[in-house]
């Protein structure tokens, strides 16, 4: 591959690369967002759990009693789909995580090919550069060597 289709390959590896980043940054964005929210609810359902306990203390009549642990039920089955959209998230925020790191690795190997290439490339050239010394050097030698004799 020449470097010009490698500089080609690099800069869509490079783009890749960032939209993968930007998928990473919206997941961690919509991961936190639910561990929030999720958070809130516990608080919530504790701070509602702590008045109900004193309210109980001091004598409160059946049917609030009995609303009150409807309502602290109905918290925990919003906790429970929170908590799992969390989960979901989480997973979701693992695999974009491996899709960028994934990106990351392919620009870097076509980085190092370039790398790579170029050095070669150098190297050849240098080759060259050496070869065409030797040949003008040689040819002197022999010129000198005609007028000697």
């Amino acid at each position: 591959m020449q470097l010009r289709q490698l500089s080609l390959v690099i800069r869509l590896a490079g783009e890749q690369r960032e939209e993968a980043s930007q998928r990473l940054g919206t997941g961690k964005q919509q991961w936190q967002a639910a561990t929030q929210q999720l958070e809130q609810l516990q608080s919530y359902q504790a701070q509602y759990i702590g008045q109900a306990q004193q309210a109980s203390q001091q004598g409160i009549p059946v049917q609030a009693l009995a609303e009150g642990r409807r309502f602290i039920a109905e918290l925990e089955g919003l906790i429970a789909t929170q908590q799992q959209s969390v989960n979901q998230q989480s997973a979701n925020l693992q695999a974009l995580t491996e899709q960028w790191i994934e990106a990351t690795r392919y620009l870097n190997a076509v980085n190092r090919l370039k790398d790579k290439r170029v050095a070669e490339q150098q190297w050849s050239l240098e080759r060259r550069e050496q070869q065409l010394v030797d040949d003008l050097y040689s040819v002197q030698q022999k010129m000198q060597a005609a007028r000697k004799s």
